[in-house]
């Protein structure tokens, strides 16, 4: 239950930050204790780095979860992935048509989001102090001189105004790829796990 719940609004984090970052109409009205709303006064740059951040700080704890349950699951494959839809069996035709959805949206999308977000953040996303002296300057690890480690006044922009995220440039994008590694292993122990569940069954 602890694992749906962390899945399902980690689902509805992605889908609101997609909504916002595409400046999309439609979005999931869902009260969560933390609230994202689109505005003008934040950069679409600056909505996929909220969504990078969450995603890594976040997003790992459910394949984590995840994999624990299906350590512990012996009926089958299917039931071993931690979704239940009403009371169909995850065993069944039907039920492994939902579980495999269900892995999609809840793992898969968290993936796929990750990497757009990424990719928006390497093509238009820049460096710039918080008086704009130096300029803006291109990429997720550049670094204005400065003589302090960790400098607040770095704003990750699309470089047409100085008004976004404060961002360190060396840690931050290390950071996100180390913790959505973290993510992708549990995955992948996740699928194999279910794989070794498949074989105790069968035989």
């Amino acid at each position: 239950m602890i694992w749906i719940t962390v899945a399902l609004l980690m689902f509805v984090f992605i889908f609101n930050m997609h909504s916002a970052t595409q400046k999309s109409d439609f979005a999931l009205v869902i009260k969560l204790p933390i609230e994202f709303k689109a505005s003008e006064n934040i950069t679409p740059v600056g909505y996929a780095l909220h969504g990078l951040r969450g995603l890594a700080l976040f997003f790992w704890l459910v394949p984590f979860l995840a994999w624990l349950h299906a350590r512990r699951e012996v009926k089958s494959a299917a039931a071993a992935f931690p979704f239940r839809l009403l009371d169909v069996e995850p065993s069944s035709g039907p039920g492994i048509v939902i579980q495999t959805i269900a892995f999609l949206l809840l793992l898969g999308a968290p993936f796929a989001s990750a990497w757009h977000f990424w990719t928006f953040l390497t093509m238009y996303g820049q460096v710039c102090r918080n008086r704009m002296v130096p300029p803006c300057e291109d990429g997720l690890w550049s670094r204005p001189v400065s003589a302090n480690l960790w400098d607040h006044t770095y704003r990750m922009t699309d470089g047409s105004s100085n008004n976004g995220p404060s961002y360190e440039p060396m840690f931050e994008p290390a950071l996100a790829l180390l913790l959505c590694g973290i993510a992708a292993g549990f995955t992948l122990l996740l699928i194999v796990e279910m794989f070794r569940v498949r074989s105790r069954v069968e035989a």
